[in-house]
């Protein structure tokens, strides 16, 4: 081939490979409120390495979801967040504004929480404080937190001083919708590539090190354990969305988020959110990871709930029956797969797996021999 081909060949592939970016930048032009365009042309821009425009667009995505009141949806994302860049604070924000829509107190207090130690010890105090005055709307004994909050703005000295500003509360509007500061100091120090507060969210207690761990001056000052512990305790099911944990890994796994997936199944379950669902979505979660006894161990787990329809049955016993097939457990595979074969001749593949699985010992009594 001459070099005009060759050179015409590449041109043809940069073409195809700019195809489907050409065709979903077109499409969020088009069609501004489309969530799913958004999130495809954010998964594009990560693949290119450009983790900025990806963020702005996972946002939008969000944020459409949000306005929607698909906050399922809206949460899956806004927790994938940090992991790009984890400056935005105001992504926490609204992780603890879904958390307090759905009637989880507990946890919104708890991220509200995180914020004011981590804004505290990097003596960003007015930041911290800004974050007080939304918790103490929290306090389930509507007593003195905001008196406690008036004695640190004393203590600290934000209440006078040049730069000092109103704070949440005192004239300020502050609903989440925009940042709280710039970003994380730089000179945090961090553990792994992203500062991670999504996944410190779902503990019900506040992070531990290794150590005793020293509280903090707003910690002793406003009470934090007292009132968290109380709304914990008094957090029951979401009335907007009952399933919530179940429905949030749902769509983590569709969003191709899969370890968040697992997360949520897992809370689900202990929540005794759709638990059968719950267990089979968990089973295939780690099916798609490889994480083969855990997913064994979800399956099993949704067999022994009692009152599920057959079908959905066979399907769990189908996924069981191919994981076993993929240990080399031939019998125990081969005995639920004719368990189907016998309840239902034609469903997906059993007689074909079958087929497949006395093929190979065939084949190593050839070998034997």
């Amino acid at each position: 081939m001459g070099i005009i081909g060759k050179f015409g060949d590449m041109l043809k592939g940069k073409a195809k490979s700019q195809e489907p970016f050409d065709r979903y930048t077109n499409l969020v032009k088009k069609e501004p409120g489309n969530a799913k365009a958004h999130l495809k042309l954010a998964e594009l821009y990560q693949k290119k390495g450009d983790k900025k425009k990806a963020v702005a667009e996972y946002l939008m995505a969000a944020e459409i979801f949000l306005k929607n009141q698909f906050y399922a949806r809206a949460m899956a994302i806004y927790k994938q967040v940090p992991k790009q860049d984890p400056t935005l604070d105001h992504v926490y924000l609204k992780i603890a504004d879904i958390y307090r829509k759905m009637g989880f107190t507990g946890d919104a207090f708890a991220q509200y929480r995180i914020l004011v130690q981590h804004y505290d010890g990097q003596g960003m105090k007015d930041k911290a404080l800004e974050v007080l005055s939304l918790m103490a709307d929290m306090d389930p004994r509507k007593t003195d937190l905001k008196e406690k909050i008036k004695i640190a703005k004393s203590q600290m000295g934000t209440m006078e001083g040049p730069g000092a500003g109103p704070t949440a509360g005192e004239g300020a509007v502050f609903d989440g919708s925009t940042p709280l500061s710039p970003g994380f100091p730089a000179g945090e120090e961090k553990k792994s590539d992203f500062f991670d507060l999504g996944a410190m969210l779902e503990s019900a207690e506040a992070p531990q090190g290794s150590g005793p761990k020293e509280i903090a001056p707003m910690e002793k000052i406003c009470g934090f354990e007292e009132i968290f512990k109380e709304l914990k305790e008094n957090s029951g099911p979401s009335a907007v969305d009952p399933n919530f944990n179940y429905n949030l890994g749902v769509a983590s796994r569709e969003m191709g988020f899969t370890e968040d997936a697992i997360e949520q199944f897992r809370i689900a379950l202990e929540k005794d959110q759709n638990p059968f669902e719950a267990a089979n979505m968990l089973g295939l979660c780690y099916k798609e990871t490889e994480q083969w006894d855990e997913a064994i161990q979800s399956f099993q787990k949704a067999l022994r709930m009692e009152g599920i329809p057959r079908e959905k049955i066979l399907e769990v016993k189908y996924e069981l029956g191919l994981i076993l097939k993929q240990q080399g457990k031939k019998e125990e595979a081969l005995r639920l797969l004719r368990e189907i074969s016998t309840v239902d001749t034609k469903f997906r593949e059993a007689k074909k797996e079958i087929a497949l699985l006395l093929g190979q010992g065939h084949q190593k009594g050839k070998s034997a021999a």
